[in-house]
């Protein structure tokens, strides 16, 4: 540097990091890395686990619908147990598959029915389908169950739609 008169000093600072400012850089880089990738792969178990709650509902209400279109007859010869599976279009490489196994249950209806009167129990039946699969989140297993009801009369649905079908 040139100075007043002639003079020069040299500048006796540098302009350089220190070795502790670089490791504390480092270590919040790390730091940050971490939550990131932390943050990214939660987001994928979650969006996967939504995924398959999603084909339950599905599942769900594709049985829901089929038991509403059967005749009172084929209604209590329906099978109690069925499988489905469920394999993501996301998965390229992979095989495992997620397998749902349902359960289809016909019960008369109780007194735990208020929005039925009881006259009417004779040519009703409550239909409760369930769905139980599981999911694996690393080492940790989960174990999910989902169920949905619907109550189906004997003059139901199916003679609306294929007209007087009586077979009891």
């Amino acid at each position: 540097m040139v100075t007043g008169f002639g003079q020069t000093h040299k500048s006796t600072t540098s302009a350089a990091f220190t070795l502790e400012e670089i490791v504390v850089g480092v270590g919040l880089l790390g730091i940050m890395m971490a939550a990131l990738f932390t943050a990214l792969a939660s987001g994928f178990a979650i969006v996967n686990t939504a995924r398959q709650d999603l084909r339950a509902t599905q599942i769900l209400t594709q049985k829901t619908e089929a038991v509403r279109l059967c005749t009172w007859t084929e209604l209590q010869m329906l099978p109690s147990t069925f499988k489905d599976y469920y394999k993501s279009s996301g998965s390229t490489n992979s095989t495992s598959s997620i397998t749902y196994y349902g359960t289809i249950s016909v019960t008369p209806p109780t007194n735990c029915t208020p929005s039925v009167p009881s006259a009417y129990y004779s040519n009703i039946d409550l239909v409760t389908i369930s769905l139980v699969w599981t999911n694996y989140l690393g080492p940790q297993q989960i174990v999910h169950n989902r169920s949905m009801q619907t109550l189906v009369a004997y003059y139901g649905l199916v003679n609306y739609i294929y007209g007087s079908v009586v077979d009891k």
